[in-house]
Parts: C-alpha cells; sequence; structure tokens
C-alpha cells in the first residue's frame, strides 16, 4: 500500500481539520478566476446575439474604404494611384500560401481554432491594460482587426473596443474563415499608401502578391501595427531583421519549415527602387486635393473611386528629378545645401512637373507649394515691369550711386561699383543700388501692383528692400507670375487637373478662362528683351541653352540662404529654387550656380526635339538711341488705369474653375490661397535687417 510521507500526511490531516475555516476566501479566488473565464469563453457567442446580420448587397471590399484615384498624364496614360486603387483583388489560391501563412504567424496564430475573439488573446490585453490604466494592448483577432478595417474608427477607446468585438463576432457568424482572411489581405493598410496585399507588393518590391517571396512575405507582415514606422524605405536592415523573427514564428506555427527560414533569411528582402515613380507624388499629392475640390464643387461627394487626367509629363518630372538629385548630390556636400524644388509650367500655367524635394520617402513636405522663401532677386523683374509701365526704357540709363534711405543701405553684391548702366544691364548685372533707387523713383506702391496682376499673391511688405526680394513667396507662385512675362503678358492661374471622371460620368472639365491682359504687348517685349540679356550678358549665363534662345532671372538671399533661377522659353517656364529647411546658409551658393545648373539641365530635356523658337522680344538697342519697335508701331504703355483696371477685373473674377480647399496656415483664400498663400489676415513679415545686401 502506497503510504505519504508522514510529514506530508500530517500536514494533510492539519489542513483537513482546521481548512473549512480558509473555504469562503478559497471559493471567492476560484470564483473570481472561473467566472470571467468562462465569460470570456463564452463572450464570441454572447456578443453574436447582438451582432446584425451582414447584408449580402454590401461590398465589404468598397464599404468605409478610402476614395481611390487613378492619375493620367497629359498623355492619357496611368501614372499612379491614391487610396484602395492600389493592388488587385486576390483570393487565398491567387497568393503562395506562406502569405497569409505569414500574416496569421504575426497576428492571430489561433486564427483557424477561435470564433472570432481569442480568449487567452484578450485576457492578456486586458490585463496589460490595468496595469497600465490605460488602452496600450489590443489582443485584436485578425477577425476584429478585418471589422475594425471595413466597420469602425480607428481610435483606442472602449465604446469602440465593444463595437469591434460584435462586429467580429457577425463577421465569423456570416463568412467563413477563407472569407475573412481574403478581405483581412485585400484591404490592410500597409504604409506608403498601399492597401492590401497586391498593392504593398507592387510598392516596396515591384511584383504582384502572386509572386512574392518567402522573404518578401515576411516582410509585409512585419508593417501591419505601424507601416510608417516600420516601412522598409525607412531603414531595410531593420526591417529585414523584423522579418527574421517572423520567419522564426512561421517556423513555430509548422507553416515552414527551419530550412525554408535559413533559407529565406541568407536571401532577405529588399526593396525596388522607386525614386522616379515616387518623385511623382509631389505632383500627385497635389494634383489629388485638387481633384477632391473639385469633384465636390456644388456640394457633390463623390461615392466611387475617380479618374484624374491631369497636366503632368511624366518625361519632364523625371528631367526634374535627376537635375535637382545629380545637383545637390554632386555639390551638396561641399556647398552645405540639402534641398531643392522645382516646378516647369507651360506658358498657359499647364504644370507639367512639380518636384517638392529631393527624397520624397524622406520628406514628404512640399516645397515648391508650401514652403515661402524669399526670392532675392528674382524679384528684381517686378521692379523693372513697373519702371516700363511708368514710361522709362530699357536703354535709359541710371547711376550706380550710394544708397540710403531712413538707414536702409543695400550694397551691391560683392561690393561691385558699376558706374553708368542703362537699365537692362542693371538688371542683367542685378544691381541693387539702382534697383533699390528705382523703386524710389516710381513708388513701392507701383511695384507692389505689378506683382499682384502677374500672380504673386503671398504679402508684400511695402518697403524699400522689397525690390531686393525680402518678401517670401512659393516656387509655384513665382513661377507662374514669370509665366505671364513668357505668354507676352496674360495672367497665368497655375492648374494640375484638367478632367475628373467618375464611373463614365463627367464631373468636371477645366475650360480655359477668359484671357487676362495684364501687361502691355510692347513693354512686355522689352521685359523679354531685359531678361534675356540675363542670360545672355548678364548673371545667368549658367542658364544658357544657346542656341535656343531663353530669358531669366538669378536670385540669391542673405547669407545665399536662398537661391533661384526662374525663366523661361517659348515652350516652358521653370523655377528652381536650393536651400536648406532650417534656413542655414549655404556656403556661397548663388542663383547663377545650381539653381541655373538644375534649370538648364531640366530644360534641355523638356525642349529637346522641339524647334527652335525665337522670344517675341524688342531688340537691342544702344542708350537713347530712338529706333523704332518692330513694324514701326509705337510702342503702347499699360497706364495707371489700365493697370488697375486689370487688377480689379483679376480680383472680381477670382481665381476661374479653381474651387476652394480646406483652410490651414498660410493657406486662405480658396485653392489659389492654397496653393500659393495669401495675405488676407496675414501678420506682415518681419522689417528687413539694415545689413541686408541682396543677392545675384
Amino acid at each position: 500500500m502506497l503510504r505519504l510521507p508522514e510529514d506530508l500526511e500530517e500536514r494533510l490531516r492539519l489542513w483537513l481539520a482546521h481548512g473549512h475555516r480558509w473555504a469562503p476566501l478559497f471559493t471567492i479566488i476560484l470564483t473570481a478566476l472561473i467566472v470571467p473565464a468562462a465569460v470570456l469563453f463564452l463572450l464570441p457567442s454572447l456578443l453574436g446575439l447582438f451582432a446584425a446580420p451582414l447584408n449580402p448587397g454590401v461590398d465589404l471590399y468598397a464599404v468605409n474604404r478610402p476614395l481611390g484615384f487613378t492619375f493620367l498624364d497629359a498623355g492619357g496614360e496611368d501614372v499612379g494611384h491614391r487610396g484602395a486603387v492600389v493592388g488587385e483583388r486576390l483570393h487565398l489560391e491567387d497568393m503562395p500560401a506562406y502569405l497569409p501563412a505569414a500574416f496569421i504567424a504575426m497576428e492571430d496564430r489561433r486564427f483557424y481554432v477561435h470564433n472570432g475573439i481569442d480568449p487567452v488573446g484578450l485576457a492578456r490585453a486586458l490585463l496589460l491594460d490595468l496595469r497600465a490604466r490605460k488602452a496600450v494592448a489590443g489582443g485584436s483577432t485578425i477577425s476584429q482587426q478585418t471589422a475594425k478595417i471595413v466597420y469602425t474608427a480607428q481610435e483606442r477607446t472602449m465604446s469602440r473596443k465593444l463595437t469591434e468585438l460584435i462586429d467580429a463576432a457577425g463577421l465569423e457568424q456570416s463568412l467563413s474563415k477563407k472569407q475573412i482572411l481574403e478581405l483581412y489581405l485585400n484591404r490592410i493598410y500597409l504604409g506608403s499608401a498601399a492597401y492590401g496585399v497586391d498593392g504593398a507588393a507592387h510598392v516596396y518590391f515591384g511584383v504582384s502578391a502572386r509572386n512574392l517571396s518567402l522573404s518578401q512575405a515576411a516582410m509585409l507582415a512585419t508593417l501591419t501595427r505601424a507601416p510608417s514606422v516600420f516601412s522598409p524605405r525607412r531603414d531595410l536592415p531593420r526591417a529585414q531583421a523584423r522579418a527574421a523573427r517572423v520567419l522564426d514564428s512561421m517556423v513555430d506555427t509548422g507553416a515552414i519549415t527551419s530550412a525554408q527560414a535559413d533559407e529565406a533569411k541568407a536571401h532577405p528582402a529588399i526593396i525596388s527602387d522607386r525614386a522616379s515613380t515616387d518623385a511623382r507624388n509631389f505632383f500627385l499629392d497635389t494634383a489629388a486635393d485638387q481633384a477632391k475640390a473639385l469633384a465636390t464643387q456644388g456640394g457633390t461627394v463623390p461615392n466611387a473611386d475617380l479618374i484624374v487626367h491631369t497636366t503632368l509629363e511624366p518625361k519632364l518630372q523625371e528631367a526634374a528629378r535627376l537635375a535637382a538629385t545629380d545637383v545637390i548630390d554632386k555639390y551638396g556636400k561641399k556647398d552645405r545645401v540639402h534641398e531643392a524644388a522645382v516646378v516647369m509650367m507651360k506658358p498657359d500655367g499647364a504644370v507639367s512637373a512639380l518636384l517638392g524635394g529631393t527624397d520624397y520617402d524622406t520628406s514628404v513636405f512640399n516645397r515648391a507649394i508650401q514652403a515661402r522663401r524669399q526670392p532675392g532677386s528674382a524679384f528684381k523683374p517686378f521692379v523693372y515691369l513697373a519702371a516700363l509701365e511708368a514710361g522709362i526704357s530699357p536703354w535709359d540709363t541710371r547711376d550706380d550711386e550710394p544708397v540710403d534711405i531712413n538707414g536702409y543701405k543695400p550694397t551691391n553684391f560683392g561690393n561691385e561699383e558699376y558706374g553708368t548702366l542703362t537699365l537692362a544691364d542693371a538688371l542683367a548685372h542685378s544691381v541693387n543700388t539702382i534697383t533699390v533707387n528705382l523703386v524710389q523713383e516710381v513708388g513701392v506702391d507701383k511695384v507692389i501692383g505689378a506683382a499682384r496682376r502677374t500672380g504673386i499673391v503671398s504679402p508684400l511688405t511695402p518697403t524699400p528692400s522689397l525690390a531686393l526680394g525680402t518678401s517670401e513667396v512659393t516656387p509655384l507662385e513665382l513661377t507662374g507670375a514669370y509665366a505671364a512675362f513668357a505668354n507676352g503678358g496674360y495672367r497665368v492661374y497655375p492648374y494640375f487637373v484638367t478632367e475628373v471622371d467618375q464611373g463614365g460620368k463627367v464631373l468636371y472639365r477645366r475650360r480655359a478662362p477668359t484671357p487676362q491682359r495684364v501687361i502691355g504687348s510692347a513693354i512686355d517685349r522689352d521685359l523679354l528683351a531685359m531678361m534675356w540679356n540675363v542670360i545672355i550678358a548678364g548673371t545667368g549665363g549658367g542658364a544658357s541653352l544657346a542656341p535656343r534662345e531663353a530669358a531669366g532671372k538669378t536670385g540669391t538671399t542673405q547669407n545665399s540662404q536662398d537661391a533661384w533661377f526662374v525663366g523661361f522659353t517659348t515652350d516652358y517656364v521653370a523655377g528652381v529654387w536650393v536651400g536648406n529647411d532650417d534656413n542655414t546658409a549655404t556656403r556661397g551658393v548663388t542663383g547663377g550656380t545650381l539653381p541655373a545648373m538644375i534649370w538648364k539641365s531640366a530644360m534641355r530635356a523638356a525642349e529637346k526635339g522641339l524647334p527652335l523658337k525665337p522670344l517675341d522680344r524688342s531688340p537691342p538697342q544702344a542708350p537713347n538711341e530712338e529706333a523704332p519697335f518692330p513694324g514701326g508701331e509705337i510702342r503702347p504703355q499699360m497706364r495707371d488705369d489700365e493697370a488697375g483696371a486689370a487688377m480689379a477685373q483679376i480680383q472680381a473674377q477670382g481665381m476661374p474653375d479653381m474651387p476652394s480647399a480646406p483652410e490651414t496656415r498660410h493657406r486662405s483664400g480658396g485653392l489659389l490661397g492654397w496653393l500659393f498663400g495669401s495675405d488676407a489676415d496675414e501678420p506682415p513679415p518681419p522689417p528687413p535687417r539694415r545689413d541686408y545686401q541682396g543677392g545675384n
């Protein structure tokens, strides 16, 4: 007969003799443990009683899905997508078996066992939440995550969690496990605007999800919880390390063998080079916002995916990207400059390319439309436009003499002295003293009026330093204003979208606005002659496209913080800015160096194969030469009353065919304000530094 050790037998006898004293406590403890456990295990069935049956007519792949956009370029070719129109809707049979297995290993190993709610995982999450005294853990099954994607908001609240549990129970009652898993894999957001595993496979690896390797599938499975933080585009080695842990989990679940895991680890996934296509996102982000605003005009709310016809020319977009990145990569470290923005448009305002930075993956901040920077001497053409409208000729002379306006004493770049110059040469050499004195001669209000009429809508402070470009503008705004010079004197409203369609129905189609002349034709020819001279004999020589005629202006600000070149041919207008986001000074970069190099490279690509066409400019003249204009015409001027009428017409008509957009800081006044900024209710910028010297 088996006997217990004497000491253990004695302890048992004592416990039986006195244990009744502890029975109530034991009962409470057992109840506290058993009842919640029973509730957790019965929870799916209980919540299922509250779940409404699914409507068979509802497409779960479309409900609560982000609005999808398909973008077509200027030639009608597909150039990008937004929202959920990224990947193909796939069945499990279309995918390699290890793809869904990777997500199950990471997200819900008991997926095929539970009824939508995993009591073990939920209990663990509740304990973590109680310990932290706030919602920190989800314990969500794939069914719960699918319910959250389809039905509920994404914030973590107790009410949302309860709704999610009920919806998950409802999904389990109405759909098979296979259907739930397919819905999950086709709708989950995996970062970089990719919805679903097929979309993510194209975005990260350039392949269909049908053809994913084991290492690629494992990497996608790491993106479910924080796709932006864990993006392989941010840190590929860390993403590969996380994928290795997924492979280990798949071995634990029996989805793959150790040998398969080792082979996948030996050949980790690498992401495809999307620099070219990602650079388009600066343009497409802007076009998407514009398309949403245009499609909702009149209160219409789109309820299906949109086809957006744009003005994008991919060849020019790639040319702009390569020009900017090549120059910054080559000279950026030496010259202490890290960023660039490029805008290219046709003279009517159709934006052909928009580059808001050197690397979209690193920073989505769009410097072409969101960054306001001082234009420096790139603002001077508006000063000379006002002078021409006041009856002054490009061939009239002025003296380079010291300036002292209430203590404001600007000097020329490099302290150069030029003596007596024609205004054409003063602009070509970017002479600060003559330009500042010219503003005093014609009136700062006339300069501001000239800038406003041609498209500058950012705040302009009426101080003497305005002549040297101390009031900030955006690259898109400044390039659009130069387009008025390029097209013969007509106001330009930059645009990205020409048509928006939904299911074959046209929601918006652009109609060209009535031309608004804002510069007299002969005055515009004079100004073009002056700006052509900038490239032929002045600071813009580095932008020469010879034998093709071009005109433009360089711009450099205090301490070379900003450097610009903005110019045009008969075919395109382009603006380039380089600088640093933190406003730190570059090492002597001027508008005639890196910006001119970028501009020249991008414009050469844009003009390739196009016929040579001369600018419609006045012929050069010697000082005070009384030669007639082409055809013997008398040079007309846009008188003050005509200029005022043109400005009033623009203000009254607003921006043709352009809707309003959500208001943000520095983005008021409709979509024009959103793109360009507005001076309405804006605090004035700080006064210029008295030692400001303005660059060339």
